[in-house]
């Protein structure tokens, strides 16, 4: 399993998921590799073609509509 999280620390919630990774990877849990970056970038598909299994940490203001709604 692998969690990418990315963002920029700086710029306040968008900091989230390297926080949220950064987080996770220090409970070194077995079976999950954590990487954390900036942005995502060409190079992380070679990761994410090597794991079944890749959550993406991120974050957005106000996400409406990113949630279906049941209508």
């Amino acid at each position: 399993m692998l969690l990418i999280g990315y963002g920029n620390p700086g710029r306040g919630d968008d900091g989230l998921g390297p926080a949220l990774s950064e987080a996770i990877a220090a409970r070194s849990l077995p079976g999950l590799e954590v990487d954390t970056d900036y942005q995502l970038v060409a190079e992380h598909a070679l990761a994410v073609s090597s794991h079944d299994v890749v959550i993406f940490a991120d974050a957005e203001i106000g996400g409406e509509g990113l949630i279906p709604s049941g209508r």
